[in-house]
């Protein structure tokens, strides 16, 4: 059973995605926050990085949030989100981890093997988070070594973690702006 602080983050997470504000999530709300990201990213439809971005959005409806759709209606509320969640089995855990891959490398636009500051507001900003102190408190927090970008280790522990950790003071409940 998920805790009521993990239910509280993950009902967190799963509004921000919900684009169309309508209480669900459907993949053209994944699909429009990719679009936001490579748009923000300055990129064009034909770009080779869009696609993958986009790509990428859509794999995670399928490898994910498909699975939660318990009534087969292309809509997944809070309710079917949180238990697929709370039912989660290790091959969901490794397909959710592979996602998760993917995840950074399209947020890492331009290739450099880590998110910079500018990459992680387009992702924020995508989730509709348009404080621009909150953005960059946030990405102070999640760069744990302070180097001044988010290295794909890094990124792995902060999204993993927030659906994960019990704790209010871990720093992964930035993960996805103002919490």
């Amino acid at each position: 059973m998920l805790s009521p602080f993990i239910q509280r983050k993950l009902a967190l997470a799963f509004y921000k995605y919900d684009q169309s504000k309508n209480g669900l999530l459907e993949k053209e709300d994944l699909l429009l926050v990719g679009q936001k990201i490579a748009d923000s990213c300055g990129l064009k439809e034909g770009d080779q990085k869009y696609q993958q971005i986009m790509e990428t959005y859509a794999k995670a409806w399928d490898n994910y949030l498909a699975t939660a759709d318990q009534d087969g209606d292309g809509k997944v509320s809070l309710v079917e989100f949180l238990e697929a969640r709370n039912k989660m089995d290790s091959s969901q855990i490794a397909k959710t981890k592979e996602v998760n891959k993917l995840m950074f490398d399209c947020l890492d636009v331009d290739g450099d093997g880590t998110i910079s500051f500018k990459e992680y507001e387009a992702f924020l900003k995508a989730l509709g988070e348009t404080n621009e102190d909150n953005i960059k408190h946030a990405f102070e927090i999640l760069d744990i070594n302070k180097d001044g970008s988010i290295s794909r280790d890094e990124y792995a522990k902060m999204r993993s973690d927030y659906g994960s950790s019990e704790d209010p003071e871990d720093p992964s409940r930035f993960f996805l702006g103002t919490f």
